[in-house]
């Protein structure tokens, strides 16, 4: 193996002890830290399994890695510190590559990185060059880290990376043209594409099933492989009986009581085998089942609270948290005719915890009417950023804006254009939105069964709701969390520090509310 770099602050009678240290990332990992999932607080980082077999099939000397994960696995954590190490101990001006479907969210992967640069001890920190939003570059070696989004027609061309990863391959618009890409440009560096299955037959699927045939060491983590996944003896009940289903399962995986217990419980809070085999596969079969009608996956929308609560006022808005001093916002609007028919929503989103605080509706106030509306819950919100269609009843709607006076809106970064409703565009809105279900924990009602309703009718490609149904709180929403794509990064630095335990009070809060609106057992 390759002498790894080491900072010429190490003393001659270190070198050999801290070369151990730096050599492996299984060993190197425990010098950082990782966010805890539950408190994110930074903890430790002790591998989780998934991460080990990451590390060991690097280490073993693997160079094209294919990894299918299941819930909670901090696979891509795993595969971030592989690229992280590489690029501190390589010796040269080596590029690193991490690739994922959009600018921010590659560009968000790097985010991991630049803490880890802090975490070791201050004889084995680097000096930084640069650490732009998509580019980490160390100082002594040039050795540097650099995001890509798999959307974009060039990808790797021109560039030849010592290592590429591949985020949710799954989820690429063309993933057989961004692995050739890929390939082509690490060469015999170290190529590793994870994700969670998308779609029975897509080519990720193909990979998958066709490995190690086609070249790609696989790795997987069934749920009967995770240690967290097995109930403690306590919690086992003495006349808990396996069913012929479960001794069967139990038979061919060797699950003792505790994991069939854990399984009977997790089956309960997802109300079916179907998502249960979808989030917490036992094979490759259940990672490739048919995907249920809806657009987005029940399972995700069943891990969010769906809060019961009053419409505030005569306008009838739904307040789910009140402005936070130290925070910022943005708004999504969908606006209608205000005849009776569709409505007009407003969806407000926390920038500091990502979670919803507002929401309203209304069929009933025209376009005009809407816009005052805005200005008035965007003023209170912090000078909420505004994203606001501009075709159809959105043209009166900015028109109005204007004549307001209210200059916090949206524009495209590169063509200064207020946003038009496409059906690319639309597409773009609600994929945004999908990958923002992983960290959203809270949802009215209303928007919450929009989203249920969600389905892609026969011949179409983007979603709708159910004929005389609504989408008009579900689209405002959407619109919100791609507004916070492109909010200033001085937005972000500023509401991180006011995003504390909100959440948690929240959730708390709103169990609260729903404990007092039930009727007494007595």
């Amino acid at each position: 193996m390759t002498q790894p770099y080491l900072p010429p602050t190490v003393p001659a009678d270190l070198v050999a002890d801290v070369t151990e240290l730096v050599a492996t990332p299984s060993v190197f990992c425990k010098l950082h830290k990782v966010q805890d999932k539950d408190s994110k607080r930074p903890i430790p980082f002790d591998p989780l399994p998934m991460q080990r077999r990451i590390f060991e099939a690097v280490e073993a000397g693997h160079n094209r890695i294919l990894v299918i994960k299941a819930r909670q696995v901090a696979a891509t954590t795993g595969a971030k510190f592989v690229l992280h190490h590489m690029a501190y101990t390589s010796r040269h001006a080596a590029m690193h590559a991490v690739v994922s479907m959009r600018d921010d969210s590659a560009s968000m992967l790097l985010d991991d990185c630049r803490r880890w640069i802090r975490d070791p001890p201050q004889l084995l920190r680097r000096p930084i060059q640069s650490q732009a939003r998509s580019r980490i570059v160390y100082a002594d070696t040039g050795a540097s880290l650099q995001a890509f989004t798999s959307r974009s027609q060039t990808g790797l061309r021109s560039f030849t990376p010592a290592a590429v990863l591949v985020s949710e391959a799954a989820y690429a618009p063309d993933l057989e043209e961004v692995l050739a890409q890929a390939d082509a440009a690490v060469g015999e560096g170290v190529l590793i594409a994870e994700s969670t299955a998308n779609s029975p037959g897509d080519h990720f699927a193909r990979l998958v099933t066709g490995a190690p045939e086609n070249g790609w060491h696989l790795l997987t983590m069934w749920w009967w492989e995770h240690p967290a996944y097995e109930d403690p003896p306590e919690m086992v009940p003495e006349d808990f009986e396996p069913t012929e289903e479960e001794t069967a399962l139990a038979n061919r995986y060797a699950l003792s009581r505790g994991q069939l217990h854990w399984r009977k419980r997790k089956l309960g809070q997802l109300g079916g085998r179907h998502k249960f085999a979808r989030e917490y596969p036992a094979c490759l079969d259940d990672c490739f089942l048919e995907r249920e009608g809806g657009y987005y996956d029940d399972s995700t929308m069943q891990d969010i609270t769906v809060v019961e609560h009053q419409a505030l006022g005569v306008n009838g808005g739904r307040e789910l948290e009140s402005p936070h001093a130290a925070d910022r916002y943005v708004m999504g609007v969908d606006v209608s005719g205000g005849v009776g028919g569709d409505y007009s929503a407003i969806a407000v989103v926390s920038v500091g915890t990502r979670q919803p605080v507002y929401v309203e509706r209304s069929n009933r106030a025209t376009p005009a009417q809407w816009a005052h509306r805005v200005v008035q819950v965007a003023s209170r919100y912090n000078q909420a950023l505004v994203l606001a269609e501009s075709n159809n009843h959105g043209h009166a709607l900015l028109l109005e804006l204007g004549y307001t006076r209210y200059r916090n809106q949206w524009r495209h970064p590169k063509t200064q254009k207020p946003w038009t409703t496409t059906l690319q565009s639309k597409l773009d809105a609600f994929d945004t939105l999908r990958e923002a279900l992983g960290v959203i924990r809270i949802l009215d009602r209303v928007t919450w069964l929009e989203l249920r309703s969600l389905t892609i009718p026969a011949g179409k490609v983007a979603p709708e709701a159910p004929r005389g149904g609504y989408d008009d709180a579900a689209v405002a929403l959407a619109l919100a969390y791609r507004c916070l794509r492109d909010i200033p990064p001085s937005w972000r630095d500023q509401a991180q520090q006011a995003a504390g335990v909100r959440v948690d009070k929240l959730l708390t809060m709103a169990r609260a509310r729903r404990i007092r609106a039930s009727s007494l057992p007595f």
